[in-house]
């Protein structure tokens, strides 16, 4: 570690340690920083791996509530324009914004507007009257973009900033930068008004606002999951005349000039620079720190289009890493890399009226920025094999953000004034042709070598997740046979009601007999009449099949326990009986007129309608009018509706009384099928 108190090597495996063991804590940015060691990390490989073993994960701010993740309102648009532009679906096309500023005193006072803005996509740009020939026409040229910006900070952030915030953290690699000639904007755009953009809310530019808001939903989720892990760091390179420095380099004294590093790849093809400095970011104040700090180094003078200019390109990278500890099978560990890169602004010397080293930077500046116009152009072709992504170190770095694993955004800032017509158009055409190339962005889930205890309890995780899964089909079967039964049963008794039904009156066959000493005499019984209280007792006509028998009756009383309650002043029906409970009592009185020749023995039994098992049965009596006497009650529950069309119908009761001479043999009837009743002796 390079520090105030010196350097201090350590070996390439401590930054390989297990991140499960990293601890928490860093500095808040307030009071001196005696533990800046803490927070620094030097790159010796790429960044994502250090960055795993880095200390300082963001702490909660009370006990996380166990509860299904959100997306947090942070990342709801705030603006119109912000709202309009979230309902297109993007893809991994580069997104191209157009900023355009509005006139300022370096313009001039009577300088000639030539660039206008067409609604919310559009701008329209015509020839200055000093280039055109005398009667020649202004023809006008028209550009589209996926958005176009002519209003405040916020309105670049709702439409630029969020959707990359979001994108980060669904773990994929976002690029923004901003390009545009000098004075045009671009670094009010990123950082805000020099000097106090950074700490000034309403004019903060994209940088601060992505930050703080990266920090808030970082903390909400924290809350959200007991589990989750959260990592931030951030870095800041400048390429000076083409140097790769540390913005945020610690030196003995501020006189110190920076350290030039150089820019490696690895064996995945990963660019990185050696050596680098790597921040650990928990909260608002210690990234107002270092951005401060980075600045405050950072390459700026004044020029004749510009009072700061910048020198250099700057680019703030923010390392993102989500992980869950136990791991989780339903939750994966991602990780994201955000480039925020402020280009130097391209420049004529004609107008800057640059000399000697100013001169040699703007050369420089120009190169840089002509080869990314080179690599645009290849890319945005889509045939070429060959990008000259080595032709400059700022191609090099940024050679992931075009065509490869990041989704990129470009922010290109112009003037409106005739004055800067060339340069405008320049930025225009530039920026139209980035907005034919396609990355190819992924999400970047971490693969990390876990512990043997780690695995264990990933396989323990997945075995339960196996078990609830299995319980959940098991359930769902029976509940499938159990619905086949009841779909068999109802396709049974369906089939019996239709056989039984097709007797005359409803009534069951009789049984040949097998005696002729035997008298078998049937009566049926509807309880509806009995249930509407229109009458209790009857006296029933014993139907047989012998000529000599007739006259033959049976006598039942049936009559409810419990009076049953109507609505208002209406007469009792058999639909009040729903969801109800009755109370039903069968009295079989006697019989009479019982031929003499079958009096030997006499009794009657009787069977709810498609009873099987239940039968009902008087003692046996000698004599032609036996007196059985015999009550029974039967108890209904709630009564369901199938029950309520049960009791309504016909011949719900079926009698049979059967006399027997000496000797006699015969076959007793069973009906089939009885209602669920409850019967007990009355």
């Amino acid at each position: 570690f390079r520090t105030a108190y010196g350097t201090t090597h350590v070996h390439r495996s401590t930054f390989m340690s297990s991140l499960r063991s990293a601890t928490r804590g860093g500095y808040d940015g307030s009071g001196p920083k005696k533990k800046d060691a803490d927070n620094l990390t030097i790159v010796r490989g790429c960044p994502n791996d250090t960055m795993r073993s880095m200390t300082g994960s963001l702490q909660r701010s009370g006990s996380p509530r166990n509860g299904t993740p959100r997306i947090s309102t942070i990342l709801e648009p705030q603006t119109p324009k912000g709202k309009l532009s979230r309902k297109n679906k993007r893809d991994n096309r580069v997104q191209v914004a157009v900023r355009l500023r509005p006139m300022t005193k370096a313009d001039g006072a009577a300088a000639e507007t030539v660039l206008f803005a067409q609604g919310d996509f559009g701008l329209s740009m015509k020839k200055p009257e000093e280039s055109r020939r005398p009667n020649e026409r202004a023809d006008e040229k028209s550009f589209w973009y996926d958005h176009v910006f002519t209003g405040a900070q916020d309105e670049v952030y709702d439409c630029v900033g969020r959707p990359m915030l979001q994108d980060a953290l669904e773990g994929y690699n976002v690029t923004l930068f901003a390009y545009g000639q000098t004075g045009s904007g671009k670094t009010f755009s990123i950082q805000g008004p020099a000097g106090k953009g950074i700490v000034d809310d309403d004019f903060a530019g994209l940088v601060p606002r992505f930050c703080k808001d990266l920090l808030s939903v970082a903390q909400e989720s924290l809350e959200m999951d007991a589990t989750l892990s959260i990592k931030i760091a951030l870095s800041m390179i400048e390429i000076y005349n083409e140097k790769v420095r540390d913005l945020l380099e610690t030196r003995k004294s501020k006189n110190d000039p920076l350290s030039d590093l150089e820019i490696h790849e690895t064996k995945d093809k990963k660019i990185y620079v050696e050596g680098l400095s790597l921040h650990t970011v928990t909260n608002y104040n210690r990234f107002v720190s270092l951005m401060q700090r980075g600045l405050a180094n950072r390459q700026v003078s004044e020029t004749n289009m510009n009072e700061h200019s910048s020198r250099s390109h700057s680019i703030l990278q923010i390392y993102l890493a989500q992980t869950h500890d136990p791991p989780r099978p339903d939750a994966k560990d991602v990780e994201s890399v955000i480039n925020i890169v402020d280009l130097a602004g391209s420049e004529r010397q004609g107008k800057t009226q640059s000399t000697g080293e100013r001169f040699e930077e703007s050369k420089k500046i120009n190169h840089s920025l002509m080869m990314l116009g080179r690599a645009l152009n290849t890319f945005s072709d889509g045939k070429a094999e060959y990008v000259p992504l080595r032709e400059s170190k700022l191609t090099r770095l940024l050679s992931e953000s075009f065509g490869g694993n990041a989704r990129t955004w470009m922010l290109a800032c112009v003037s409106p004034s005739a004055y800067n017509y060339h340069e405008s158009m320049s930025t225009l055409q530039y920026a139209q042709n980035a907005k034919a190339i396609v990355n190819k962005a992924k999400v970047n889930a971490m693969q990390e070598k876990l512990e043997l205890k780690q695995l264990q309890q990933k396989y323990g995780s997945l075995e339960k997740l196996f078990d609830a899964e299995r319980e959940k089909t098991r359930q769902l079967q029976l509940e499938l046979q159990q619905r086949g039964e009841v779909i068999h049963q109802l396709q049974t008794e369906l089939a019996e009601s239709k056989a039984v039904s097709s007797c005359p009156d409803n009534l069951p066959p009789l049984l040949p007999l097998r005696n002729p000493n035997m008298f078998i005499g049937r009566a049926h019984l509807s309880l509806k009449n009995i249930i509407e209280l229109n009458s209790n007792y009857v006296t029933l006509p014993l139907i047989t099949d012998r000529e000599d028998c007739d006259g033959a009756i049976l006598m039942v009383s049936t009559y409810p326990l419990r009076k049953i309650k109507a609505q208002g002043d209406e007469v009792v029906k058999v639909r009040d009986l729903l969801g109800k409970r009755m109370d039903l009592v069968v009295h079989v009185i006697g019989a009479k007129n019982i031929p003499a020749q079958y009096t030997s023995s006499v009794y009657c039994k009787y069977v709810f309608r498609h009873a099987e098992k239940d039968v009902y049965q008087t003692r046996e009596l000698p004599g032609p009018n036996p007196e059985f006497d015999y009550k029974k009650r039967f108890a209904f529950g709630s009564l369901t509706q199938q029950l309520v069309d049960y009791l309504a119908s016909a011949n719900v009761l079926t009698f049979e009384v059967l006399g027997q001479g000496k000797q006699a043999a015969y076959l007793a009837w069973s009906p089939k099928t009885p209602p669920a009743v409850e019967a007990s002796d009355g």
